[in-house]
C-alpha cells in the first residue's frame, strides 16, 4: 500500500474512451500509482491497464468468469480504493469486487434508462449503489435519481467531468471551415453527440435542415458524432434533399474540437435523457450560442432567453425557429455565448472538478484506514 498522500488507484470503466481516459490521466500527472481493469482495453500513458476480457461468449457464464478474474486482478493491484464508473455491467461486478473504499461515478442512461428495463438491473443497481461508499455524478437532477435508487444522500457529490480552459475558449474555426469546404460567410450549426444512442435525436437536427435552408440557402450543419457510423442518418439527409448542407464529419480528435466549435455560430444539443453533457460545456466556455433540450440537467446550465434557448427534446419546428433566430441576431448570440462563457468558467474547471475527487479519495482512504 502507498503512502497516504500518493495513492494506489483501481478503475473498472470503459476503456478507449476519452471520459475514462481524461480522469484518469489527471491522477497520472498527481503522482499517484494508476490502475485501469476493464473490457476495452487500450492504452493510457501511465496508466497500467489490466484486461477483464473471458473470451466467453454466453453472457451469464461470461460474468461469472468475470468476477473471479476481477477479483484476482484486484488480488494483484491492492489498491488503496476502487473507482467503478458506469452503473450498469461495472457496477454489477464491483457489488462483488470485494474492495472498499469504494467509489461508484454515473453517466448518464445508466441512471435515467437500463435500470428501469427488468427487474435484475433494477436490483443490481440499488445494490451497486447502497455497496459503495461514495457516488458521484454530474448534476443534481441526476443525483436524485440515483437517490430514488437507493444511493444515501450522504453518499453523494456533484462532480463534472469538466473543462480544459487552456484549450476550450474562443477559437478562430477558419481552418476548420476550410477542410470541410464551408464557405466563410456560410452560417455554421454544429452537433457533436453520439449517433449510436437514438436519445440524442440527430434524426430531429436532421429533419430541422430543410427549414434553416429556407431562410439562409448556405447554411451547413456539422455533425462530428464521437461514435456510430450515422449512415441511417445520412440517407434520412439524402431523402430531405439536403445532403449537400451537411457534413458528418466523424470523430474530432479532442485536441481539434476547439477548431469546431470555433467555427460554429450556434451549437445544439437535444437529447431526451442525459445529465451535465461535457459537450455542452466545451461549448460554453467557448462562448458559443446554445439550443439546449428542456431536460432538467440542461436548465442548470441553459437560462432560457438568457444564455440560450430550451427546446423540447423532439421538436423539429421549434428546434429550427430557435436556431433561426440566433443565426438572425449576432448581437444575441455573442450574449448569449458570453454569459455561457462565465457560467462554464465559475463552475465547470477540468482541474477544480479533479481536485475535489482527489480530495474525496483521500478522505475514504483515511476513514477505510481507521475502520470508520
Amino acid at each position: 500500500m502507498l503512502s497516504e498522500k500518493k495513492m494506489r488507484i483501481a478503475y473498472l470503466s470503459i476503456g478507449g474512451h476519452i471520459h475514462t481516459e481524461r480522469w484518469l490521466s489527471y491522477f497520472v500527472a498527481a503522482g499517484h500509482d494508476v490502475h485501469l481493469i476493464t473490457v476495452n482495453p487500450a492504452p493510457i500513458e501511465g496508466v497500467t491497464v489490466h484486461d477483464l476480457r473471458t473470451g466467453i461468449p454466453w453472457k451469464p457464464l461470461h460474468y461469472g468468469a468475470g468476477i473471479l478474474r476481477l477479483r484476482r486482478i484486484l488480488r494483484g493491484i491492492k489498491p488503496d480504493l476502487l473507482h467503478v464508473h458506469f452503473l450498469q455491467g461495472y457496477g454489477y461486478w464491483s457489488i462483488f469486487s470485494g474492495v472498499h473504499p469504494r467509489v461508484v461515478t454515473v453517466w448518464g442512461d445508466d441512471v435515467y434508462k437500463a435500470p428501469h428495463l427488468s427487474r435484475l438491473r433494477h436490483w443490481l443497481s440499488r445494490r451497486a449503489l447502497a455497496d459503495a461508499d461514495a457516488i458521484t455524478g454530474d448534476s443534481n437532477d441526476i443525483l436524485r435519481h440515483v437517490e430514488a435508487l437507493g444511493g444515501g444522500r450522504a453518499k453523494l457529490h456533484l462532480i463534472l467531468w469538466g473543462v480544459d480552459f487552456k484549450r476550450f475558449h474562443p477559437v478562430d474555426g477558419a481552418a476548420f471551415r476550410r477542410r470541410w469546404s464551408i464557405p466563410p460567410d456560410a452560417p455554421v450549426v454544429l452537433s457533436t453527440r453520439s449517433f449510436s444512442r437514438d436519445y440524442y435525436n440527430i434524426d430531429v437536427i436532421v429533419d430541422a435542415v430543410p427549414h434553416l435552408r429556407e431562410r439562409y440557402p448556405n447554411v451547413c450543419v456539422v455533425f462530428a458524432a464521437y461514435d456510430g457510423e450515422g449512415e441511417e442518418l445520412r440517407r434520412r439527409a439524402a431523402a430531405l434533399g439536403v445532403d449537400d448542407a451537411v457534413r458528418f464529419v466523424g470523430r474530432i480528435d479532442h485536441a481539434q474540437l476547439p477548431e469546431a466549435i470555433g467555427a460554429a455560430d450556434v451549437f445544439i444539443t437535444v437529447p431526451s435523457l442525459d445529465a451535465t453533457a461535457v459537450s455542452l460545456l466545451e461549448a460554453m466556455a467557448c462562448g458559443r450560442a446554445i439550443v439546449a433540450s428542456d431536460l432538467p440537467s440542461n436548465r442548470e446550465w441553459i437560462a432560457h432567453g438568457e444564455s440560450g434557448f430550451i427546446v423540447p427534446p423532439r421538436d423539429v419546428r421549434a428546434l429550427a425557429a430557435r436556431t433561426l433566430d440566433l443565426l438572425g441576431d449576432k448581437a444575441l448570440r455573442l450574449r448569449f455565448g458570453a454569459r455561457c462563457m462565465e457560467t462554464a468558467r465559475e463552475k465547470a474547471g477540468y482541474a477544480e472538478n479533479m481536485a475535489r475527487v482527489e480530495s474525496l479519495y483521500q478522505e475514504l482512504v483515511r476513514a477505510h484506514r481507521r475502520g470508520d
